[in-house]
């Protein structure tokens, strides 16, 4: 129990920084300026002062301040503590799927940065290419460890054949990040993983689409973040991919 407690104090310390590069990237810091979004220190976003030592532990700092700035006493959006904590559960249900391990370490920022660029899009409807690049480097190293990387080609080139076909068929149904997304996803899971993935992101996604265009009283050809879906499905191929794969077979 107590490894537990630290390995989710580890992940709320990593949402953190993720939570608030999503934030730098959404607002168009990144693009502007990125060694500074990258390295300056967090700010409130009322009185613009750098936030002090308690505002930056995750979690129990907004509680310890209250929800607010300690400078100006203005509140602090819930969804800061929120997002530390999905974070934070995300590092103990990897470890516990996947036990403690430098792999495990790997996996567990590849998911992380998922939800960074989900927060991204959904913010800004924009999946930055230089986060793509960034899983892509970060999959090599379970890729290696897999010994069959044709496996791998596999994967990226059925999500990549898939979504070109879709965007053919379906023109803007898909935005360009969404296919390098998933193009480098199916080079991540490989060919069996990637089907998985495929399955349980487009219905996810098709099954918020269609609640949501009933809910506003529009028609189905709203535009809509895809990233969150795309990101739930690979952080869920990933956890529980191999069981999925099992209850394929088992019918």
């Amino acid at each position: 129990m107590i490894e537990l407690l630290i390995i989710f104090s580890a992940g709320t310390f990593a949402g953190s920084f993720f939570y608030t590069l999503a934030l730098r990237y959404s607002s168009g810091m990144m693009r502007e300026s990125p060694v500074k979004a990258l390295f300056s220190r967090s700010i409130c976003p009322q009185c613009r002062e750098a936030v002090g030592f308690a505002g930056l532990i995750p979690v129990a700092g907004y509680f310890l301040l209250r929800g607010r700035c300690a400078k100006c006493g203005e509140r602090v959006p819930l969804s800061y503590p929120l997002w530390e904590i999905v974070f934070g559960m995300l590092a103990v249900a990897v470890a516990l799927f996947h036990g403690r391990s430098l792999l495990s370490v790997n996996i567990y920022i590849i998911s992380a940065l998922c939800l960074c660029i989900a927060i991204i899009d959904i913010k800004s409807l924009v999946i930055p290419p230089s986060l793509v690049v960034l899983f892509f480097i970060l999959s090599l190293y379970p890729v290696l460890l897999h010994h069959d990387i044709l496996d791998n080609v596999y994967g990226f080139a059925i999500l990549t054949v898939f979504f070109i076909l879709m965007l053919l068929i379906f023109p803007g149904a898909f935005g360009g990040g969404d296919i390098k997304l998933y193009a480098a996803a199916g080079f991540l899971l490989g060919l069996e993983m990637s089907i998985v993935l495929l399955e349980v992101s487009l219905i996810s996604g098709a099954i918020f689409g269609v609640a949501f265009a009933l809910v506003k009283g529009r028609n189905f050809r709203i535009k809509i973040p895809f990233a969150p879906f795309i990101a739930a499905g690979i952080i869920i191929t990933l956890l529980f991919g191999d069981t999925i794969l099992l209850v394929y077979y088992r019918n």
